[in-house]
Parts: structure tokens; C-alpha cells; sequence
């Protein structure tokens, strides 16, 4: 390993914040990362049988791991992608959520106490509605069907707290830096994303795919599968819909909520936007031009 200190940024999600798409323009450049002693770990590492985050650092010995220390001599920035590790989207078996990622101050902070070195997290929100509306998606598409009036029920607004999630990772011991974003602002301040995850010297490997990637139900698709579920299964016929009605196709998007139910999540929104803006200790990414 080089003399240079060693930073581990992590990148947590939150999940449906274009996580998929970042993840993808960070493979894709994983090459070039390397050569300026970058090394990029996503999903794609860590849901391999014997892989792990724990076993990365060495935490737990697993057939196949890479602990820290065994890190090319260059390696000097490591770059984790894994929105999972912070706690699932939505509950098994269509059970609600109303304090979301509740553990995830706690593991980050065992973490950090078990490779000895602060990590600086990195982190995504979204507006409430349009949050509830993509975890809804989401779990039709992993076989779980239910109308969205009882998920809306059991996953209420109120569940999409950010400035609860946001101060208790800021609060959590070993986290070092904390960057924010808003997704509505992904495309504007990815440069400035990429810089925070990998570095000033190496943000230039970083270019965004020019696709979008996991699109969500049209309004269609979803009716689709309300009428025809669970004849053959609930994933295979929401993944046959997106297929058959998909919103690049000029579908209209799926959306659960009435003008005034957003009206009301958007204005939680901005609230909790001023509160995490105005903490201390964290960094809200905004668009340049934003004034």
C-alpha cells in the first residue's frame, strides 16, 4: 500500500436514488480508478458468495476475501457502493416500515471501530411520494402483491424521515465526512458526487451512463398486475408488464398519491431539506446554478 493516509468513502443509497446508475458509471470506470489507486467495490462484489464488506477489511474470514491489507501498493482510496448494507427497502412479506434504515447509524459505527478508521458516507434522499411510490414498485417486482392503499398504510409517509436517518449517521462514531444529495439534483451535482466518492485527482475516470437504468412501473404496468396476479407469479408478471408497458415508451409513471397527498410531502420535504442543510458537520450537495 502507498504512504498516502488511506480514506474508505461509502456510498449507502438510500435505495431507488439512482444507486443502480452510480453504481454502474463506477464499474465501468473501475480500471482507470485503479490506476490512480482507487479501487471501487459495488453490489456486484459483495452478493458473491464468500464476499462480503466484513470480509474486505479482513473482519471475518471467508473463502475469497481481500482484507485491507492486501491492497495493491497504490491503493490509497477505497470506494464501497452497497445500499443494502444499511437496512432493507421494504419489509418481508408486504409488512409495513415505519422507521426506516433504524440500524444503520449502529453499523456503520461497528464498522468503523472494526477497521480502526473513520469512513466517510455518502448519501442520497428523495421525495417522500415519489420514495413510497418506487419502494411500492419495487416490491411488486419481487413477487409481493398487494393494492397500494395497505402499503401506503403500512409504509406511510411519515416513515421517510431523512433528518431522523441523517442525524443519526452524522451522530454515529466513525463516520468522518457526510455528503448529502437530493436526487431530483443527481444528474446536476454528479461531478461533484464523484468527486466526494473517489477523490479530486481521479473524478475525471468517472463519466455517467448515458442510460437509465431499473425504471419503475408505468400506472399501466401496475394495473396489469392488480388484475392479473398471482397467475404465474407476482415478480415474473410485474417484470412481463414493465416489459410490455414500459414508461419509455410514453407510459405514464406509476403514482399512488393525489395532488394534495404530494402537496403535503413535498412541503415534509423541503422542511427536512433546511434542517439537514443547516446541520453541522454535513455537506449538502446543490446544482451550480442553484441560487
Amino acid at each position: 500500500m502507498t504512504d498516502r493516509p488511506m480514506r474508505i468513502a461509502f456510498h449507502v443509497g438510500a435505495h431507488k436514488t439512482a444507486t443502480s446508475h452510480l453504481q454502474r458509471s463506477l464499474k465501468r470506470s473501475s480500471q482507470a480508478l485503479s490506476r490512480q489507486g482507487v479501487y471501487y467495490y459495488g453490489p456486484d462484489h459483495f452478493r458473491q458468495p464468500g464476499q462480503s464488506i466484513q470480509s474486505m477489511f479482513g473482519l471475518r474470514l471467508e473463502e475469497g476475501a481481500q482484507p485491507l491489507a492486501q491492497l495493491p501498493q497504490n491503493g490509497h482510496r477505497i470506494v464501497i457502493s452497497e445500499e443494502n448494507f444499511i437496512g432493507p427497502l421494504n419489509q418481508p412479506h408486504g409488512r409495513g416500515m415505519r422507521h426506516r434504515y433504524k440500524s444503520a447509524d449502529d453499523r456503520l459505527a461497528e464498522l468503523s471501530r472494526a477497521i480502526g478508521r473513520d469512513v466517510d458516507v455518502c448519501l442520497a434522499i428523495r421525495r417522500p411520494t415519489a420514495f413510497i411510490n418506487s419502494a411500492y414498485c419495487q416490491m411488486l417486482l419481487g413477487g409481493r402483491v398487494q393494492p397500494i392503499a395497505v402499503f401506503q398504510r403500512r409504509n406511510p409517509l411519515a416513515s421517510v424521515d431523512w433528518v431522523d436517518l441523517v442525524s443519526r449517521l452524522r451522530a454515529a462514531q466513525g463516520v468522518g465526512a457526510l455528503t448529502v444529495w437530493r436526487y431530483e439534483d443527481y444528474t446536476a451535482v454528479f461531478p461533484q458526487i464523484i468527486k466526494h466518492l473517489v477523490g479530486e485527482d481521479a473524478a475525471d475516470c468517472v463519466a455517467p451512463r448515458p442510460r437509465h437504468i431499473n425504471r419503475g412501473l408505468s400506472e399501466r404496468a401496475v394495473d396489469y398486475v392488480l388484475t392479473n396476479a398471482p397467475e404465474p407469479s407476482g415478480a415474473k408478471m410485474a417484470q412481463l408488464a414493465r416489459q410490455k408497458l414500459p414508461v419509455e415508451d410514453g407510459h405514464a409513471p406509476f403514482d399512488g398519491f393525489a395532488a394534495e397527498e404530494h402537496a403535503i410531502g413535498d412541503a415534509a420535504y423541503a422542511r427536512q431539506l433546511a434542517t439537514i442543510s443547516a446541520m453541522q458537520g454535513v455537506t449538502l450537495l446543490r446544482p451550480p446554478n442553484d441560487a
